[in-house]
Order: structure tokens, then C-alpha cells, then sequence
């Protein structure tokens, strides 16, 4: 039986019982507009959300995980860098109003870069990784307006290149000898080796074809 509907009454009368008609109950005005109260403040939380001035949290319904894996990797003893401008796209087109002011923050909660990356306020993480291994965080980005939106990233750090064992010790050719009219100066080696023990670290050669060298001038 419906709930608008009370149960029919019944009296006795000198023809018999006779049955009254149902008579629907009275609703208050307010529960009739709770639904239409409800639909106004879930519109209006996803326009504030939209402008950036809340931040609704994400549900996961089907397992999926939203983290973004960045490329390149990284390598133990390799200084590596990386930039997160995308971000500013998602903080929507009224953050771009001038002065477009940005600070990048780690978010809380989920983890940490890999040891040696440190991420600065202009959005840039750089440093010399450690350890390596798979890391995830998480990094925002506020504006001057108080918007913010963060992204769920991860990181893989691949164990340090091992050195070659065609690594010289000893300059080739050997440092102040004459090589077809020339003294020798200085010789370069692969970027994964030292320099050999008779000349001293220089420079990096990140021009010449084969490369990243190492230019060892001599002692």
C-alpha cells in the first residue's frame, strides 16, 4: 500500500458497513522541495570545482589508477631533470588572468621522489638519484588565485651503468707525447669512465659523434 495512502476506514451503520474512501495524507511543503535542493547544491559544487575554487575527490570505480609514469627513466649517478608546466593546463582558463604566478608543492599523502630529486617551487625536479627502484608521488600546483590541482606521478631509476673495462688508466696516446706533429694535451674517454690517473676531468663533449666523452686535460 502506498505510503501517501491511509487505510480505509469502516463504520457500522443500521444498513450495514460501510466503507470510507481513502484519503491521501498531507505532505509537507519542504519535502516536496528537498529533491529540488539537493539537484541545486550538487550543480553548484561541480561549477565550483570546474573553476578550481574547491577540489572534489576522485573516486575510482573500475580499479583504474591515475598515475602517470615519466620518461625518461632516470639512472643512479646520472643527474637527471624533469618539468611539470603541463600541469598549469588543468588549473582551467582562469588562471591564466595575469600576473600568472605558479608554485609547485608536493602533495601529501602519497609518497616521495627518489632519493637525490628534490622538486623546487618553479616546477622543476632535478638532482643526482641514489637509489634506484620505482617511485611514486604526487605534485600540485597553486596559482596566485589560491587554484590548485595536483597529478599522481612515477619515476624509475635504473641501477648505475657499470663501467666498461676498455676504460684506460693511462692516456692514449700518452699525455706530452708528439702525435703527427701535435704535443698531446688532453684525450677523451667514454662518459661512463674516470679520466685516466695522468690527466685531470675537463669538460663534457656532448658534440662529438659517439659521445658523451669526457675531456681529460693533462697533468
Amino acid at each position: 500500500m502506498p505510503d501517501d495512502v491511509q487505510p480505509k476506514k469502516t463504520e457500522k451503520t443500521g444498513k450495514g458497513t460501510q466503507a470510507e474512501m481513502p484519503t491521501p495524507s498531507k505532505q509537507k511543503p519542504i519535502l516536496r522541495l528537498l529533491p529540488f535542493f539537493i539537484i541545486i547544491g550538487i550543480l553548484a559544487v561541480v561549477a565550483l570545482s570546474q573553476t578550481g575554487y574547491i577540489k572534489l575527490p576522485h573516486i575510482n570505480l573500475f580499479g583504474q589508477s591515475d598515475v602517470y609514469k615519466i620518461k625518461p627513466d632516470a639512472t643512479v649517478g646520472v643527474h637527471s631533470s624533469y618539468e611539470f608546466s603541463e600541469l598549469i593546463s588543468l588549473l582551467g582558463p582562469e588562471s591564466s588572468a595575469s600576473p600568472a604566478i605558479y608554485t609547485y608543492y608536493l602533495g601529501s599523502g602519497v609518497g616521495f621522489p627518489p632519493m637525490g630529486l628534490i622538486l623546487g617551487i618553479d616546477g622543476v625536479l632535478k638532482g643526482t638519484p641514489t637509489v634506484a627502484g620505482t617511485s611514486k608521488f604526487q605534485v600540485c600546483v597553486k596559482d596566485v588565485g589560491g587554484r590548485s590541482t595536483c597529478r599522481t606521478y612515477s619515476l624509475t631509476v635504473n641501477p648505475a651503468v657499470k663501467k666498461s673495462s676498455t676504460c684506460p688508466t693511462t692516456s692514449n696516446p700518452p699525455c706530452r707525447s708528439v702525435q703527427n706533429g701535435v704535443g698531446v694535451s688532453a684525450v677523451i674517454v667514454p662518459a661512463s669512465c674516470n679520466c685516466p690517473s695522468d690527466t685531470n676531468f675537463a669538460q663534457m663533449d656532448n658534440i662529438t659523434a659517439g659521445g658523451p666523452y669526457k675531456i681529460c686535460t693533462c697533468k
